[in-house]
């Protein structure tokens, strides 16, 4: 939180006039004057770019990708001391939306223009509940007290109420804006993801109360009744899904996808051999997903690998075997100039990036349906989250080799039971598991720690080393960005055990059963 760096300048300045200071160093918490449709395409860009950022280390976590070299703390499940890895989204609530969605509320409701307002309120929700996903215990109440130098932190499970509320106001205020004609301006600001359109926008805020009913699976007071309503009306079409286009202009890299090559953070990463083992008829016996060579290409002797976790890629590996990255190089450096012809689905330059999609929401709803016992509704959705993944792909990214829909019927029949009340938690999870990879980081994590990363739910899951400092303990939360709290908040974390060396590993609230 760089709210906090106000301490800093205070602590070392001779400066004895406060008026100078606060016209040198203004509080970044201060509110400011920025028309809301300015405001709202760069929360766009901050929503996708706090995921991607982080899910260079999110993605160890649940064994989507590695790196090609070994001894990775994240692969061991653990963190880099004295480092803001894995602290993006912390800087991107806090910093990059928090007041910035404070102040386009504000102003917006100076103009009556509701559409912002509702807007604004249902972006606060998504983020967050994925802020406490991530990290568990945060900053709630004291977030935007622009008079504190200090935050006392809040329990997940006052956060997960907190978001219920901002559903609440982004749907009143949503309903406002749908009786009066939407400013021309708020349809331009939102190009990027919705396009003005109000009923989209309603369905995402019903998508976020959906998987927040859906984190209190392991509790007593669990409504899957609430998540299956919330889910029906939500996301219905690939036309409902959310998701984040970038402009890929000529002025600047930044304007390109995160996981593109113009920009570059991608080189080092390679598919795990846990995703790999899911897909190439390993786990599902003679069962090649389609999926695989779409994703990623294979080795040039034919064979599709996947690294394991923490061990890297042998140096001396022959050409032949070596891994290709998701641009397309069996290097560890991305293409001169930042060229995509080589790069697919979520790798491109101007690829989209997925907020919520409609895949994610039918597993949800089938992981509901069968915890209430409903198995043919549970079978249904699960058949519908595939496809439905499949579908995204088609409609909306490029792969290496494309699929056709009979190979896509084909591997919808092999993978689901014959009948819907042989369906069990792991069928689920697993494709549940595969339907996300590359973009539904954090859902995936909740749902591994949910099921205590059993490899019974996730067939062949294993982890050979964990990080010293978790004591042989799987890790359940992210620790807080390191630049704002271990230096100017270290009090507050002291009594939430963030100085302990295994806090990462303290459960989470979703993830205790009561």
């Amino acid at each position: 939180m760089k709210k906090i760096f106000i301490l800093s300048i205070l602590a070392f300045s001779t400066f004895s006039c406060k008026n100078y200071i606060e016209e040198a160093f203004k509080n970044p918490n201060a509110p400011t004057e920025v028309a809301p449709s300015e405001a709202l395409p760069a929360l766009f860009a901050n929503m996708a770019g706090g995921i991607q950022f982080d899910s260079r280390f999110t993605g160890r976590y649940v064994q989507y990708w590695t790196i090609t070299s070994n001894s990775g703390s994240w692969d061991r499940q653990g963190y880099d001391p004295n480092s803001d890895n894995g602290g993006e989204k912390w800087r991107m609530h806090y910093w990059l939306l928090g007041q910035n969605v404070n102040n386009m509320i504000r102003d917006a409701r100076k103009e009556n223009k509701p559409e912002y307002v509702g807007a604004g309120y249902a972006i606060f929700a998504w983020s967050w509940l994925n802020l406490t996903d991530y990290h568990g215990d945060v900053i709630l109440r004291q977030a935007f007290d622009t008079e504190r130098l200090t935050f006392e932190y809040d329990s997940q499970e006052d956060v997960y109420k907190y978001v219920a509320v901002l559903c609440d106001s982004a749907e009143n205020n949503l309903k406002r804006a749908s009786s009066k004609q939407i400013s021309a301006d708020f349809i331009n600001a939102d190009k990027w993801f919705y396009g003005g359109n109000m009923t989209k926008w309603q369905k995402f805020v019903n998508g976020v109360r959906a998987k927040l009913a859906h984190r209190y699976s392991l509790k007593s007071t669990y409504k899957p009744d609430d998540v299956i309503k919330n889910v029906d009306a939500s996301i219905a079409s690939l036309d409902d899904e959310a998701m984040v286009q970038y402009n890929n202009g000529a002025a600047s890299s930044s304007d390109a996808n995160f996981f593109g090559p113009r920009r570059a953070n991608m080189p080092l990463y390679r598919q795990s051999d846990y995703v790999i083992r899911l897909m190439d008829g390993t786990v599902y016996t003679g069962v090649k997903d389609p999926r695989m060579a779409y994703l990623f290409k294979p080795s040039d002797d034919g064979v599709f690998r996947g690294i394991t976790m923490n061990l890297g890629e042998s140096t001396t590996l022959p050409a032949n075997r070596k891994t290709y990255n998701f641009f397309g190089l069996a290097t560890n450096a991305a293409p001169v100039g930042g060229p995509d012809a080589n790069s697919r689905s979520f790798f491109k330059n101007n690829a989209k990036f997925p907020i919520m999609t409609l895949a994610e929401l039918q597993f949800i709803k089938s992981e509901a349906a069968f915890l209430k016992g409903d198995k043919n509704l549970a079978y249904t959705a699960f058949q519908a989250g595939i496809k439905a993944n499949f579908d995204m792909f088609t409609r909306n990214y490029t792969g290496y080799k494309d699929f056709t829909p009979a190979e896509v019927s084909a591997y919808i029949t092999a993978v689901s039971p014959k009948i819907a009340s042989e369906l069990t938690i792991k069928d689920i999870m697993v494709q549940k598991y595969l339907a996300l990879w590359g973009y539904g980081f954090e859902e995936t994590w909740v749902d591994l720690r949910r099921y205590q990363y059993s490899p019974d739910v996730y067939p062949t899951w294993t982890l050979a080393t964990y990080y010293p400092d978790n004591l042989s303990k799987n890790v359940y939360r992210v620790r807080p960005r390191y630049n704002s709290e271990y230096l100017w908040n270290v009090e507050a974390l002291k009594k939430v055990k963030g100085l302990d060396a295994d806090y990462h590993t303290i459960p989470t609230f979703f993830a205790i059963k009561n």
